[in-house]
């Protein structure tokens, strides 16, 4: 018959290119395992039935039938990212049981009969989506998933910028160095959801720019992308910063950074968001400013910082900048970002990166923001932010490192993740142990260190004062 042809040409052509055949051969004639789906075509006799059920916990596909299933084996392990094993038994009756074992729960098969022949296709490729509303302008997903490289469960949050609602970032402990659980930082901001923010060092600082209700916290890195928020929406792009001291209306020299250590040969300026005194040695040279006035200079370093002023802090070549100074001078220190946000109203900003998407296509910049290989390579869980097309906010997170459960994903796959929920444009933030969701006080990941970590920082959606 012509179709019985065709059908057994695409099954050979199918495990041709696959090389996905078990080491049985009888095996190989019944059970195809293709990256997407696995096939199991049986021959049927005269009279012949076949029931098909399902387990899980683990996920068990059993194909039952009243005669029995000639040339099957007994059991054999099979070497596939969703299908562990399979397993023949022959009643005394003379019926026969075929029972497919699973790593993880796939969907139903789909069975189809075609004269003297019985197919069951199961698929190894899914997505199955749940939404609800948090509140208005808030909506909540769910995702359980699989694709060629395995399982994921993804989370995410859909915020309509247009609505009463604001999106800020919060410092843990409200400091600089602070550090403190996502769960926990949401609870003291009164927030209704929120996710992890940016990348941050062992002691808690935050790892490039971030800006806090108007007031630049730190600087940026290596230009590297980054998100801004106002009342206007928000905005996606790789940022960098100019900073400047001028003396008695003269320029004085250059800013290398801010709140952060001071390395050699910089100057950094520190300000009372990173704590009360700037805990540096004593190789430098500081010079305390109140009201645009220097009221203290400290040849040894480790100053106290003002309130409502600031602190300059040289070394090496920079020193001699700050050692031209006298109590009473006037100075300003000027930090403005590239591009500058004022015009369209941002007053939050958090860096991460790289970029994932841009104007809807996958752009992945990790090379060009000069980022390693534990954030570029491999599959781990993640957090993302993404803009829309109605300029909606989208707020993601993947579960990983867990496997027959959800492993993660590579940026190349989080950027079409973000794309498929609808992003025009697209950054990852900081993931692994620090991917965190938090929804009504309740963490609806699963963490991959087993527990939340305390994080240096988060994003969180407030009700605005509207």
């Amino acid at each position: 018959m012509a179709w019985r042809r065709a059908l057994l040409g695409v099954l050979f052509s199918s495990l041709f290119l696959c090389g996905a055949a078990l080491a049985n051969t009888a095996a190989t004639d019944a059970l195809l395992v293709l990256p997407e789906l696995v096939l199991v075509t049986l021959p049927r006799a005269e009279g012949q039935e076949f029931k098909v059920s399902y387990t899980s916990h683990p996920m068990k596909v059993i194909v039952d039938s009243n005669l029995p299933l000639g040339g099957l084996p007994e059991q054999q392990l099979v070497s596939d990212v969703a299908l562990r094993e399979i397993r023949y038994s022959q009643g005394a009756d003379g019926s026969g049981r075929l029972v497919l074992e699973f790593n993880y729960q796939l969907p139903e098969g789909v069975v189809r009969e075609y004269g003297d022949i019985f197919q069951l296709e199961i698929p190894k490729t899914f997505v199955n989506t749940s939404t609800r509303m948090v509140e208005p302008g808030v909506i909540y997903g769910h995702q359980r998933r699989a694709d060629t490289f395995g399982p994921n469960v993804v989370n995410y949050l859909e915020i309509d910028l247009r609505r009463n609602l604001e999106v800020k970032l919060a410092l843990g402990q409200d400091r600089v160095y602070g550090s403190e659980r996502v769960s926990d930082l949401a609870k003291r901001t009164g927030a209704i959801a929120a996710v992890n923010g940016a990348y941050f060092a062992s002691n808690g600082r935050p790892l490039g720019v971030l800006m806090i209700d108007g007031e630049l916290i730190t600087e940026p890195y290596a230009n590297r992308t980054a998100v801004g928020l106002g009342p206007s929406g928000a905005v996606i792009d790789s940022v960098g910063f100019v900073g400047e001291v001028w003396h008695e209306g003269r320029l004085l020299t250059t800013i290398s950074g801010l709140n952060r250590p001071r390395l050699q040969d910089e100057l950094i300026v520190y300000t009372e968001a990173f704590g009360t005194k700037t805990n540096t040695n004593a190789y430098g040279y500081e010079a305390v400013v109140v009201d645009g006035v220097v009221t203290h200079l400290q040849p040894e370093g480790n100053s106290t910082i003002p309130k409502g002023g600031f602190v300059l802090s040289a070394h090496g070549e920079k020193r001699q900048y700050l050692a031209a100074l006298q109590v009473g001078d006037r100075v300003e220190a000027n930090i403005s970002l590239q591009p500058d946000w004022a015009d369209l109203g941002v007053n939050q900003i958090i860096g991460g990166g790289p970029r994932l998407v841009r104007a809807g296509a996958l752009d992945i910049t990790g090379e060009a923001e000069l980022f390693k290989d534990d954030i570029l390579k491999g599959r781990a869980p993640r957090t993302a932010i993404g803009i829309t097309a109605d300029h909606k906010l989208l707020l993601v997170t993947v579960n990983g490192r867990q496997p027959q459960i959800s492993v993660g994903m590579t940026l190349d796959e989080l950027g079409n993740l973000l794309i498929d929920l609808g992003a025009l444009e697209a950054m990852n933030l900081d993931g692994g142990g620090s991917t965190t969701m938090v929804i009504r006080n309740l963490v609806l990941n699963l963490p991959s260190d087993g527990k939340e970590r305390a994080v240096s920082n988060a994003i969180v959606v407030v009700t605005g004062s509207k």
